[in-house]
């Protein structure tokens, strides 16, 4: 794995702690980022998560500036403290023009794109170009139309091409080209013919191993309809509305989404997180930010307000408990709490 020498390490740790310095009380950011921003330093959020964690970290702090410009400054400090982190825990030597970390590349892109819409100068504008061009080229490249999440790994996920194109639309809204344009529409296509049929949902892998693949989930609906919302908005709100339909456990103090479809329940993995009675803890924590985005915003409160109880039917599920403290967890209530519809 990547590691830079002590000294080096050192001086970046200093960097991070002056660039996440405004962050401690103009933005929302609860402490537990704050100090993550300032230290680099992780608690047990899975290493391949910390670059997701990152990504909405970033995005919260742009959400932050587009509702209040003079948050600008505090929210580009944020961006370009966790562009650094992201460096410094990267998967060894970046090589953009291979298939390696793809997942990592996608949400280093999508950070970059967040500080595109806060910060007027692209932070290497030689760099994001090629990861976008490298994205939509891997995209081109596959029959699904879904880039590898993994190198060498045969499952496409339709939650993580999303994140690939709302990175690259990102990049197009910035600097004025289209790269999206064929890759988005191919990927509309490629879902369409991988639909459940009872629900209307697309499936959650469409291509590799795995027996739950054609079942729609939670987690994953909730993940790509906030990103396609920047991409593909018709289709965005038509799944919207299916995963509310199918989805959505609504029992007046408690609300939340399923994890998997009704009557076709599966074990809770990593992805899911715990599931209780049904309810993934996941699928409702990213249908919060997922409902702002859509302008759900009744929705996404009463998701908030829920979530406690969600995890107190659990009882004292030290899983659950713990989880819901990680980097990760409180990224995504911080993105949930402050996201917007543009």
């Amino acid at each position: 794995m990547f590691r830079l020498a002590p000294i080096v390490a050192r001086c970046l740790t200093m960097a991070l702690a002056m660039q996440a310095h405004a962050a401690d009380t103009e933005l929302a950011l609860p402490a537990p980022l704050v100090a993550l921003l300032k230290t680099g330093k992780w608690d047990t959020t899975p290493r391949s998560f910390r670059i997701i964690t990152l990504s909405f970290i970033a995005d919260g702090c742009a959400a932050e500036a587009r509702a209040d410009t003079a948050k600008r400054l505090a929210a580009s400090r944020c961006i370009d403290a966790t562009l650094a982190l992201a460096k410094q825990d990267r998967p060894g030597k970046l090589d953009i023009g291979r298939a390696d970390a793809g997942l990592w590349l996608a949400h280093y892109a999508l950070i970059l794109g967040s500080r595109d819409a806060v910060v007027a100068n692209c932070a290497d504008t030689d760099e994001h170009r090629s990861i976008s061009e490298a994205l939509a080229r891997r995209s081109l490249a596959e029959p699904t139309a879904h880039a590898p999440s993994f190198a060498g790994k045969p499952e496409r996920y339709p939650a993580d091409q999303a994140a690939v194109l709302a990175a690259i639309a990102r990049y197009d809204r910035a600097h004025g080209t289209r790269l999206v344009t064929e890759p988005a529409a191919r990927y509309d296509a490629y879902l369409d013919a991988h639909t459940d049929a009872e629900t209307g949902l697309p499936w959650s892998q469409v291509a590799g191993t795995g027996a739950s693949g054609a079942l729609p989930r939670g987690c994953a609906l909730s993940w790509q309809t906030r990103y396609l919302a920047e991409v593909l908005p018709e289709r965005a709100a038509r799944d919207w509305r299916l995963y509310l339909r199918h989805y959505l456990f609504d029992a007046g103090v408690v609300v939340g989404l399923r994890e998997w479809p009704p009557g076709r329940d599966r074990p809770a993995d990593i992805d899911s997180g715990p599931i209780v009675r049904g309810v993934g803890t996941a699928a409702s924590a990213l249908a919060i930010p997922a409902a702002r985005r859509m302008g759900d915003d009744n929705l996404a409160l009463r998701l908030e307000a829920s979530a406690a109880s969600v995890i107190a039917l659990a009882g004292a599920d030290p899983k659950i408990a713990a989880s819901s403290r990680s980097h990760i967890a409180e990224s995504i209530r911080y993105l949930g709490h402050v996201e917007r519809k543009d």
